[in-house]
């Protein structure tokens, strides 16, 4: 991993169309910090919500600046522990979250639970 793009890639102040050209690099380490930078585009993230890696879906899910479609489509997600995580995101309406809270995981269940909005 190059430590320039990781360095870009978790700093909130780099600009949104550099977080979009990191976004699409081979290093997931890299595309994951991208996911979870506040500053990361809308389109880039819901790019990086269809991601193969689950750790680069995972921090989509828990990005406060994750749009809609995208958190409604990670309500799908194959990987309970992404579910788990999306079910904490304040951003997430209330819809998505109550198919959360029935979700056959206990885990994702319960973290729906825990933000109190049930």
């Amino acid at each position: 991993m190059e430590k320039a793009k990781w360095d870009k890639a978790n700093d909130p102040h780099t600009p949104p169309e550099i977080l979009s050209e990191l976004s699409k690099d081979q290093d997931w380490l890299i595309r994951s910090a991208v996911a979870k930078n506040p500053n990361s585009p809308k389109e880039t993230l819901k790019m990086l919500a269809k991601d193969w890696e689950w750790s680069v879906r995972n921090n989509v899910a828990i990005n406060p600046n994750t749009p809609a479609e995208a958190l409604v489509e990670l309500s799908d997600d194959g990987d309970w522990l992404v579910r788990s995580n999306l079910a904490r995101n304040l951003s997430l309406d209330e819809d998505t979250l109550m198919k959360l809270f029935e979700d056959v995981r206990f885990t994702v269940r319960k973290s729906a639970v825990e933000t109190g909005r049930i």
